[in-house]
């Protein structure tokens, strides 16, 4: 018979009493009990010791505290080491690291990722369909941008920063100005 089922069931008992539920002599499982703390002797009786899960919550915070000046390139080093290489795979490491390299490092160059203006963004798009990028590495640019602008925020590295979002505009993967939805 299993001893520590009967004894949470009965919660609190004597050793004669457990004795005769269980018909047999039960001195040395209760002894095992004992020692790894599943039951207590208190006051010539035994009791069950619930063991109770303690979970304990902490409040994290994605705001940034001081707010510093953030460089661009800085917030793209960071980008790629501490998400890009952790939770990517080698391939679409190497795919985030030559959109930024080759497509918005130049631009973005220099500047501090807080004032980083929607206006930014339009000329930024406008530079990339007069460098004639094909639809699929533009519209892979200005995700890969608004990605890095979001981890900045949620990592709490800046409080504020431009978004927007990057749509298809029909089944052919063509994008125009209008079609980029623009938040402050």
């Amino acid at each position: 018979m299993n001893i520590e089922k009967l004894a949470r069931h009965l919660k609190e008992f004597t050793l004669n009493e457990i004795n005769m539920i269980a018909e047999c002599d039960c001195k040395i499982e209760l002894e095992h009990l004992l020692n790894e703390g599943k039951i207590a002797f208190e006051q010539g009786s035994y009791k069950y010791v619930e063991k109770v899960e303690i979970i304990d919550y902490a409040i994290f915070s994605a705001e940034a505290s001081d707010d510093e000046p953030l460089n661009f390139e800085t917030a793209v080093k960071f980008f790629l080491e501490k998400y890009a290489k952790t939770a990517c795979t080698k391939r679409t490491y190497e795919t985030y690291e030559s959109i930024f390299r080759i497509n918005i490092l130049p631009f973005f160059r220099g500047k501090i990722i807080q004032e980083i203006t929607i206006d930014d963004i339009k000329v930024f798009y406008v530079s990339c369909k007069t460098r004639n990028l094909g639809h699929r590495r533009l519209k892979n640019t200005l995700t890969q941008l608004n990605q890095l602008l979001k981890y900045c925020k949620s990592q709490g590295l800046v409080s504020k920063c431009c978004s927007f979002q990057v749509k298809r505009l029909n089944e052919k993967n063509e994008f125009s100005m209008n079609r980029i939805i623009f938040k402050d």
